[in-house]
């Protein structure tokens, strides 16, 4: 030990002698107690986002950009047609046996919320089996109305596997059933988001490439997201809008590869978009309309939020921060005197729909572990409450909001109770009563509430009205 620390002692000798003493000196001034913080999580090799000066021309896509998907199928696979005894085709139900679906075993058991502490298998295997629809407050109405859905929008799908918000017209009247010419375009960037959405409308309802009446369409759609997502992970044209479109698209194939039976080439462009929007996200804050632009909403984040957590269910890698930076957002967005939540800002007057983004970070709270004794929740869903879905204008103000209404229907289906209850009745009476029945766009939903008008025409408009019909055994209750 002696000699071992002479010879330590003398090679340290040697050292200062080498050196000027001056640095010595600075060699101390520059010795730190505490270690550097750890940099916010940027995935690797992710090159900066591409600025697009003008918006970006539509381009043919050919088949040798992707390699086609297709699904490893499970042997077990029990796949059945029932009818009812008139032999009526909208009572079909072709899924039998949450336990034999295709792609058991795939996800893994990540907690989501507190509570039961639902995992990722049983967070989504509803929609495999309809055991639990009329017990939830579903119906043969409300199966056959999102059957109906289903059916317009694989009648009005493109050859490229994407839904065209202002081209879909061109696949009208094509079927003596279906006569006619639907109206209602919309503008054309909105073609992923589009896509995503009406892909998640298939999915919910048990639907993935190999198994299910509509395997051909979600497959077409997920090859379609395939090949216009870019080397970044972005789904579609970095142009206008963007976030909306990739953190919609992304939910989709997160939620395709996670009942997809391992399919590796869904997990790989999966990740990548997970990927895209963790390095899109504010650092310490959330999301808006493009990456990192220091500008956040509720709107948005909620979208990213659910992409993010569907990941999770599916294993994919999430760094549990953005979930953190979320929450502390949503906080800084709510007026705890009441539990209103607001798009930019927690001050009530700046907002159209007063409850949407109440309702949208209800959703994205309940999916990210809050409490259900949490006030933001139980406040927010008495603000919810008393303002359910109502077709029409109440006091001179247009109250149809699919969009409200998709995530107020989420938010209050986790809450359960009399919350739920009295709006799905609400809920029921205002879509499944007001869906179109005849002609070519029966199935469809009127283009009637501000987004569907704006920008995503009647394809947003029955996408996103077949998901919160749906809300039965899309997801399963967090709360029990």
């Amino acid at each position: 030990s002696i000699a071992i620390h002479g010879i330590l002692l003398w090679a340290f000798s040697l050292g200062m002698g080498q050196s000027p003493k001056g640095q010595v000196v600075k060699i101390e001034l520059n010795m730190k107690l505490q270690p550097e913080p750890l940099e916010p999580f940027k995935p690797s090799q992710l090159p900066e986002p591409e600025k697009i000066e003008k918006p970006l021309e539509k381009k043919e896509i050919s088949e040798v950009q992707a390699p086609v998907v297709t699904d490893p199928v499970s042997q077990e696979t029990r796949v059945t047609e029932h009818t009812s005894e008139q032999g009526d085709p909208m009572a079909q139900n072709p899924y039998e046996g949450a336990g034999d679906s295709p792609w058991e075993g795939t996800l893994v058991e990540t907690e989501i919320g507190i509570g039961a502490g639902v995992g990722g298998a049983a967070m989504l295997s509803g929609r495999f089996g309809r055991e639990k629809l009329l017990q939830e407050g579903g119906s043969q109405q409300t199966e056959d109305s999102v059957r109906l859905g289903l059916l317009w929008l694989k009648r009005h799908q493109s050859e490229d596997g994407s839904w065209d918000a202002d081209g879909f017209i061109k696949y009208c009247n094509q079927d003596p059933k279906y006569p006619g010419i639907c109206d209602g375009p919309g503008l054309s960037w909105v073609d992923p988001g589009l896509t995503g959405l009406a892909l998640l409308g298939f999915l919910g309802a048990g639907n993935t490439s190999t198994v299910g009446e509509f395997k051909e369409e979600v497959r077409k759609a997920q090859q379609y997201l395939l090949k216009i997502q870019d080397e970044q992970g972005c789904f579609g044209p970095q142009d206008k809008l963007y976030m909306y479109n990739h953190a919609i698209a992304t939910l989709a194939m997160t939620e395709a590869y996670s009942i997809s039976n391992y399919n590796a080439l869904l997990k790989t462009s999966a990740q990548k978009a997970v990927n895209f929007i963790v390095y899109a996200q504010n650092p310490g804050k959330a999301w808006r309309y493009t990456a990192r632009c220091n500008e956040n909403d509720t709107s948005v984040t909620g979208w990213c939020v659910m992409a993010l957590k569907s990941a999770k269910i599916g294993g994919l890698e999430v760094p549990n921060q953005c979930f953190e930076w979320a929450k502390s957002f949503l906080d800084s967005m709510t007026d705890r005197t009441i539990y209103f939540v607001g798009y930019t800002s927690n001050d009530r007057k700046y907002v159209q729909v007063p409850e949407c983004m109440t309702a949208v970070a209800m959703t994205a709270r309940v999916f990210m572990g809050a409490d259900p004794k949490d006030l933001n929740l139980i406040g927010g869903a008495g603000l919810l409450q008393n303002n359910p879905p109502l077709w029409g204008t109440y006091k001179g103000i247009m109250m149809i909001d699919y969009y409200y209404w998709y995530y107020g229907t989420m938010a209050m289906f986790q809450m359960g109770g009399s919350y739920w209850t009295q709006w799905n009745d609400k809920m029921k009476i205002a879509i499944v009563d007001h869906q179109v029945r005849e002609g070519c766009c029966a199935g469809s939903w009127p283009i009637a509430d501000r987004w569907s008008q704006e920008s995503g025409g009647r394809i947003y408009a029955t996408a996103i009205n077949v998901l919160s019909l749906e809300i039965y055994y899309r997801y399963a209750k967090v709360f029990k």
